[in-house]
């Protein structure tokens, strides 16, 4: 039976241990306890195979499958989305380097990186590359986007919209939806820079304002970002209004 929705989706798992493929068996299951616990059996089969590759990289890759060394994860979720971090004692790799697109057919390895990406809605490493935080957003229950909230939000964002400050960001986003904006308003004008990352996350919100009727708009795009989001064909699905000439 599945938990009344009235209650918080929330539940946690934590967990150092030897770097061994039975190791990982044994947190992968506990982990799906935790999701059906918290009534999330949907959700079962993309964030096993998410963190098998997380999991997966860290013993075999990053320990060389040496129990001597050690895996440090952790699971969490919350109302609004599902963490999974994972951490080794290995050296690491360089992820800025590593290809996110799917190899040849042919080829034997090298997906793991690109599965990551294509199910999760963000992945950071730290530096090194031997940590890793992935999230999966969940869908925000209608009932607590009943309050219509007067007016549009307008925010003006910072410098970077990217990997490394996008989670404050997409807090925010969500808890303006959590409290009832229907539309948001995003000032570009100290915008210099945004990554792919930070792009999902205005994809993402403009879909969460359009299923209850609302719009996402941006202002004072500098022209090289708007040019990026309309090689993107961003502006065919929000409003994206480019800086004024001199302004």
């Amino acid at each position: 039976m599945k938990p009344d929705r009235a209650q918080p989706r929330t539940g946690a798992l934590e967990r150092s241990f030897p770097a061994s493929l039975d190791e990982l068996e044994r947190f992968v299951a506990d982990m799906l306890e935790v999701l059906t616990a918290c009534g999330l059996e949907d959700n079962c089969f993309v964030l096993e195979l998410i963190a098998r590759e997380a999991l997966g990289n860290a013993v075999l890759h990053g320990c060389n499958d040496d129990p001597t060394q050690t895996v440090s994860a952790r699971f969490s979720v919350r109302p609004d989305r599902i963490e999974l971090c994972v951490a080794d004692s290995g050296p690491g790799f360089d992820w800025r380097n590593a290809p996110e697109c799917p190899p040849e057919p042919t080829c034997e390895t090298g997906r793991g990186l690109c599965i990551l990406k294509c199910y999760a809605d963000s992945v950071e490493f730290n530096d090194s590359g031997n940590s890793v935080r992935i999230a999966k957003l969940l869908p925000v229950e209608e009932k607590e986007m009943s309050k219509d909230m007067e007016g549009p939000v307008q925010l003006t964002l910072e410098a970077n919209v990217s990997a490394k400050n996008v989670q404050a960001l997409r807090e925010l986003f969500k808890q303006h939806l959590l409290d009832g904006a229907r539309s948001m308003e995003l000032d570009f004008s100290k915008v210099q820079s945004i990554d792919s990352v930070g792009i999902g996350l205005l994809v993402a919100t403009h879909n969460s304002l359009a299923k209850v009727g609302g719009s996402l708009s941006l202002s004072n795009v500098g022209q090289d970002i708007f040019q990026l989001f309309t090689l993107m064909r961003l502006d065919k699905h929000f409003n994206v209004a480019p800086a004024r000439a001199g302004g």
